[in-house]
């Protein structure tokens, strides 16, 4: 079977997750909410996009979890997804990745056409064999379900054949619960001591630092 390597995408090949995180503090500012960001980054490590209830009473989420998660989508889509900028090296890392017949899959909690937006922005379509977003999925455990179903689109059957690369302890949790070994980088503004607390097998700085080391990590190793 063919080797797979499958990519998150914020904070992992496009520098997102303290804008991502930068909106959420605005959203729940505008609602009433003062939560300072390196608090809203923490939950956001390992709670993702439902991390809204570590942050608020029980009743302040019944009553606003949806509005805020609306109101945050469309303040990011307006006000900070422009300012989001590839990482040094992706282009060029994928490419290796392919010359060296890798199958490569992108599976993001991002929007559809946010998705869409991060691959013309990278210029990697030609590079990508499979994409899909918490779209394509119906689960409350995103973090494990969209990779599982990025497997799937590239015709595997199980995980043994394939890796994650993430920036998110969140999605590293995912992919451990999945049985799918991790890798993380430490440019989506999480630590080293934090991805590997979540399950990362090997961690490197940003895709360059992983492409200037590829002979000492993890995808050199590969069969």
């Amino acid at each position: 079977m063919p080797k797979a390597i499958v990519f998150e995408v914020n904070g992992t090949l496009v520098d997102t997750n303290v804008l991502r995180a930068r909106a959420w503090q605005e959203a729940l500012a505008r609602h009433g909410f003062q939560v300072r960001l390196p608090r809203v980054m923490a939950h956001l490590a390992r709670l993702g996009d439902g991390f809204l209830s570590a942050l608020l009473s029980e009743d302040d989420f019944l009553r606003h979890a949806d509005e805020l998660t609306s109101f945050h989508r469309a303040l990011f889509h307006e006000e900070y997804r422009a300012r989001a900028r590839p990482f040094l090296g992706v282009t060029e890392l994928l490419q290796r990745l392919r010359d060296e017949g890798w199958r490569v899959a992108l599976a993001s909690t991002a929007e559809p056409d946010e998705l869409e937006h991060y691959i013309d922005l990278l210029g990697v379509g030609d590079l990508i064999d499979a994409r899909t977003t918490d779209a394509d999925v119906d689960g409350a455990r995103l973090n494990e379900e969209i990779p599982a179903e990025a497997l799937r689109l590239l015709g595997l059957d199980g995980t043994d054949e394939a890796l994650m690369i993430a920036a998110l302890p969140y999605d590293l949790e995912g992919a451990s619960r999945l049985g799918l070994r991790g890798m993380g980088l430490v440019c989506g503004g999480y630590s080293e001591e934090d991805l590997r607390g979540a399950g990362a097998i090997d961690v490197f700085g940003t895709p360059q630092d992983l492409l200037t080391r590829y002979a000492e990590s993890p995808l050199a190793s590969e069969p």
